[in-house]
């Protein structure tokens, strides 16, 4: 059975036709580049080769509600039912965009892990999801009737919880400018940022790797990464090695509240890209430095998934079952 499975986040807007785990064709798009849902989706129904299949299932990073869902970091709603009537589907799924990538974990291949920490994986124990992008998704997989039940979440929204005085003085440099400073608001492309802007400040000096016009119309991000990673800029590999210290401490509290002896699954585009310094022992040190519970957090497996295809089987899946 082919299935059309799209994955819609705030940069890119992925679509695949797959056939059980099959990715047949495969196309992205930036999300920036369209003004609604239904013009980026016209446009792959357009590029895609032969017949588009009728069954589609999309997963959007936003809350879903009935047939609606508002993306959380692109202005955009889709509509499930006018989206269904004008482009034909017999069934059209609205899902979280984490909702698929949870499910996604359930199919993917070993082959497809990074381990960084922890012991072995209870295999019926609960999982839990986390992933860094445009903004900061989560789920968790509770253990069902031999399988699992995914629960949902927005998650990335819940308050920012500094653990020592560098970040308080973080929380309060942000509290500056937005009035609710969630933990997504560090823990994203734009959270990388927010950091190295941060400690920019704290040096109390206008010298950046960003000085020039050129570089500031660019993704920042990126470039803090690249320096980072190639040992050309202190601040920004203080900055990302900040970021996974503060990635492990909420991937521990995640793993906490659902007490994931299964695994903590790190995902989105970011975690690949920064694997060596997330595999130096900052992010574990901050996964289990939770006091009385270091004991158990110890034993609890953290994976990267290097897969960039997570969201898209997930939402496959969920369109065969």
């Amino acid at each position: 059975m082919k299935v059309i499975a799209g994955d819609i986040g705030g940069t890119n807007a992925r679509f695949a036709i797959i056939e059980g785990d099959k990715i047949l064709f495969e196309k992205h798009y930036p999300s920036k580049d369209f003004n609604k849902f239904e013009d980026v989706f016209a446009i792959f129904v357009e590029d895609a080769p032969g017949q588009v299949p009728k069954c589609a299932c999309l997963a959007v990073a936003g809350v879903v509600e009935g047939s609606r869902v508002e993306a959380t970091n692109i202005p955009w709603t889709i509509d499930g039912h006018d989206l269904k009537e004008r482009f034909g589907l017999k069934t059209l799924h609205l899902i979280n965009d984490f909702e698929a990538a949870a499910w996604g974990i359930t199919v993917l291949h070993k082959d497809h892990l990074v381990q960084i920490g922890g012991g072995k994986p209870i295999s019926d124990g609960p999982k839990a999801i986390l992933g860094a992008g445009t903004g900061l998704g989560q789920a968790i997989l509770a253990p069902c009737n031999k399988g699992y039940r995914v629960l949902p979440s927005e998650g990335g929204h819940v308050d920012f919880a500094p653990r020592n005085e560098e970040e308080m003085r973080l929380l309060r440099y942000l509290m500056k400018e937005f009035p609710h400073v969630s933990v997504e608001r560090i823990l994203s492309g734009p959270g990388l940022v927010n950091i190295y802007k941060f400690l920019l400040e704290e040096r109390d000096s206008e010298e950046s790797v960003f000085s020039s016009q050129s570089l500031k119309k660019k993704n920042l991000a990126a470039h803090i990464t690249r320096h980072a990673l190639q040992g050309t800029d202190d601040l920004c590999r203080q900055a990302v090695r900040m970021f996974c210290s503060i990635y492990g401490a909420e991937a521990g509290n995640l793993a906490l509240k659902c007490l994931a002896t299964g695994g903590v699954y790190v995902a989105g585009g970011i975690a690949l890209k920064i694997l060596p310094i997330l595999s130096e022992g900052g992010f574990r040190k901050a996964f289990e430095a939770k006091g009385r519970m270091e004991k158990v957090l110890k034993h609890i497996p953290t994976y990267v998934v290097i897969s960039p295809h997570l969201g898209l089987l997930g939402a496959a899946l969920i369109t065969r079952q």
